[in-house]
């Protein structure tokens, strides 16, 4: 018996295929639209970086590794936040072998971690790895994802395998943060002046106003990340030196009147290190400028970061660590 099609499901089947088309043409044209904002960004350059993570300064670190691939060759490895990429000046020590300062910004303990294991398996010469702690590195641990990046996707973007269009263009929409490239439209000349590199790729800031900055709480699951971040560095042969960032005066006096925060940090870092052949540097301690070397509780003002360096050097020395010359020490 044949079948007679009712104008109901005439007018239903017609309704699915506008339906279909409408949500087609509305995919194809967000697409476009997407695109050609990009488009548009890019020529008055407001673009971010290339969002291989999706936070615009560790995609900056990205972008410097893969235009500096002498990094993979450096024996000497500066890791963290930006306590480590902010605080370095590889211009006093000799260049012996290779340095590089590989930290880009806003990590938790567990990230860097992740980050060090990725770095060292492609730095077939690393000897050494530093890296300047500061309690605010050490909260955040437990809502913080650890594998922040997919190191496949890193591994094509720094040996420039996602070179043609398509690739970029596909980049960009895997990893679009709305709010990342809102606020870079905003601020993108301030983003770009803190987002540079010397040539060892530590991160120069200058600040005109100290900033006394906010109370910090670290966890406990952040100290058992250095302990496994030490405890890899040693099983591979490779010299771990922690360096404690010292006090601002300023955040001391606003946050940690009692001495609470510091002496139990202090002691939470040296009991994480302790089973392993780490050399830790107690700059907390032993390095005392005033406000105005720093531009906030954990960066110093750049000028200050040479003699910092120098100290982190001869402290770390007198401790055993074997580290390159300063060029001070002459030949």
């Amino acid at each position: 018996m044949q079948m007679i099609r009712t104008g109901d499901e005439g007018s239903a089947e017609r309704r699915a295929r506008v339906c279909l088309a409408a949500f087609s043409t509305t995919v194809l044209l967000s697409v476009v639209g997407f695109f050609a904002a990009l488009g548009v960004l890019r020529a008055v350059d407001r673009l971010p970086p290339p969002p291989v993570s999706g936070t615009w300064c560790i995609d900056g670190r990205f972008v410097w590794l893969r235009d500096n691939p002498d990094w993979k060759n450096a024996a000497l490895i500066g890791v963290g936040s930006s306590v480590t990429w902010r605080n370095l000046d590889f211009h006093v020590v000799r260049p012996e072998g290779g340095i590089i300062n590989a930290a880009p910004c806003a990590l938790t303990v567990n990230q860097t971690r992740y980050m060090t294991e990725f770095l060292l398996s492609r730095a077939s010469n690393a000897k050494t790895v530093m890296m300047i702690l500061a309690p605010r590195d050490f909260q955040g641990c437990s809502r913080n994802p650890t594998a922040f990046f997919d190191p496949d996707l890193v591994d094509q973007f720094i040996d420039r395998k996602l070179s043609n269009r398509l690739d970029r263009a596909w980049l960009r929409f895997r990893n679009f943060r709305l709010k990342d490239v809102f606020f870079h439209v905003l601020y993108a000349e301030e983003r770009r002046s803190e987002l540079q590199f010397d040539e060892f790729g530590s991160g120069p800031l200058v600040r005109d106003v100290p900033d006394a900055g906010y109370p910090v709480k670290p966890e406990s699951s952040c100290y058992a990340e250095l302990t496994g971040l030490a405890t890899w560095l040693e099983s591979k042969g490779i010299q771990f030196v922690a360096v404690t960032f010292p006090v601002m005066p300023g955040w001391a006096a606003r946050h940690d009147r009692s001495r609470s925060i510091r002496e139990q940090f202090r002691s939470a870092v040296a009991s994480a290190l302790a089973p392993t052949k780490a050399i830790l540097v107690d700059g907390m301690t032993e390095w005392q400028v005033p406000d105005s070397a720093f531009t906030d509780p954990v960066h110093l003002q750049w000028a200050e970061t040479a003699a910092f360096t120098r100290y982190v050097w001869k402290a770390a020395q007198q401790r055993g660590a074997d580290l390159p010359r300063l060029k001070s020490e002459g030949k």
